[in-house]
């Protein structure tokens, strides 16, 4: 596979990012409660860095990294997936978003299996662990915040 190519496949992540930019403002504007809206736009700010660090890629560095090892709470495996409404709980919200990371990161770990070029494999593993690092972010809130709640 040739730059132009893994950049195709770095657009399309981007434009995975993007979309989770804009779920995360538009249910922002969309919910009554104001610290659950701060907290989305919050979460839509993480996308957006995860999208500038995938725009600022060094595509050769990148394939060449070994992705990090990520802990996975497997919470987001256990909760019953939420659909947005405008009256949402903190608890919906976090749940939501574990498993649009989840989502996430299961495409890229598919994408890692489906290709034979070991520099790509890299990129969608790193791809992987960067959106298990965001579910092991909400699944964190979901154990400290929402769980203590219950």
């Amino acid at each position: 596979m040739n730059a132009e190519e893994i950049n195709s496949i770095i657009q399309f992540a981007i434009g995975k990012e993007q979309e989770a930019i804009d779920f995360y403002n538009d249910l922002a504007s969309r919910v009554k409660s104001e610290a659950i809206a701060a907290e989305l736009t919050r979460l839509a700010q993480m996308e957006h860095g995860h999208k500038v660090k995938l725009e600022n890629i060094n595509v050769n560095i990148f394939v060449e990294s070994k992705p990090a090892e990520v802990k996975d709470l497997k919470i987001a495996d256990y909760t019953v997936d939420a659909v947005p409404h405008a009256n949402m709980t903190w608890p919906d919200i976090v749940n939501i978003a574990m498993h649009r990371e989840l989502a996430a990161a299961k495409l890229y770990k598919d994408l890692a299996e489906q290709v034979d070029d070991a520099a790509v494999k890299s990129l969608f593993e790193n791809l992987a662990a960067e959106e298990q690092k965001h579910k092991l972010y909400l699944e964190t809130v979901w154990d400290q915040d929402v769980m203590k709640e219950n």
